[in-house]
């Protein structure tokens, strides 16, 4: 089982390597254009194979800890505690890969929606939009409870991103092109979320750092892309 776990994770890493690579071809090429939905399409289906080993490795981690990482429990003398310490990081792994998905789906469903937002109305959708929101919370008051930053981050970052996307699902009228303003949001805070994970879960395998520098490492993606969508608002609402 090890072993398999371990090669979910070399793909999980490998295919999210690329597309974070590959998520500034679609964002600084001209939108609507051949490259950029090219582009994007890769970034897509890229972005959902992350998506997929996180949420198997996520379940994996929480029901067998002792069959996905025998080693942790090699010598250890209190098991309980190892046990509580993968399941914890494996549901916040869980709760990026919910995250992701949503990002994904409603970037995608926004391009359908630009003369009836019907689509977005289904219940599938709302159903894994509201299931984003409460995890936000839950996540949120577990960061608070444990001091957790990464749950700091990422709670408010869900409940942030299912708000905002009932409101252009439910508001009475939408501008002309606030369907693009949406379709750029998703897709980059999809990208927030793949850059935040890929610093604070690999790049603090490859990089030393601690402190006011790590803290700035795991917010750097929130706050350029945050910046980026409020541009991109500002320049597309006009």
């Amino acid at each position: 089982m090890d072993d398999f776990f371990s090669f979910l994770l070399l793909c999980h890493i490998s295919i999210g390597t690329i597309a974070i690579v590959l998520f500034w071809f679609p964002t600084f090429s001209k939108k609507g254009s051949v490259r950029h939905k090219k582009f994007g399409v890769w970034y897509t289906y890229l972005m959902h194979g992350v998506v997929l080993s996180a949420f198997i490795m996520a379940v994996l981690a929480i029901f067998v800890p002792e069959l996905v990482k025998p080693d942790k429990f090699v010598n250890t003398m209190d098991p309980e505690k190892v046990r509580s310490s993968i399941s914890g990081f494996a549901i916040l792994l869980l709760y990026l890969s919910l995250l992701t998905f949503v990002s994904l789906r409603y970037g995608q469903l926004v391009l359908k929606a630009k003369k009836s937002r019907d689509i977005l109305r289904s219940p599938f959708h709302l159903t894994i939009t509201l299931c984003l929101m409460i995890g936000g919370l839950l996540i949120l008051l577990k960061g608070l409870l444990d001091d957790h930053i990464l749950m700091l981050i990422f709670g408010p970052l869900g409940i942030f991103i299912s708000l905002t996307n009932l409101y252009f699902t439910y508001k009475p009228v939408a501008g002309a092109k606030d369907w693009l303003v949406e379709h750029l949001g998703a897709y980059i805070t999809s990208g927030i979320g793949a850059y935040t994970a890929f610093i604070s879960f690999g790049g603090r395998q490859l990089f030393d750092t601690s402190g006011v520098l790590q803290l700035f490492m795991w917010t750097a993606p929130g706050v350029i892309g945050t910046i980026f969508i409020l541009l991109l608002s500002r320049k597309y609402s006009n």
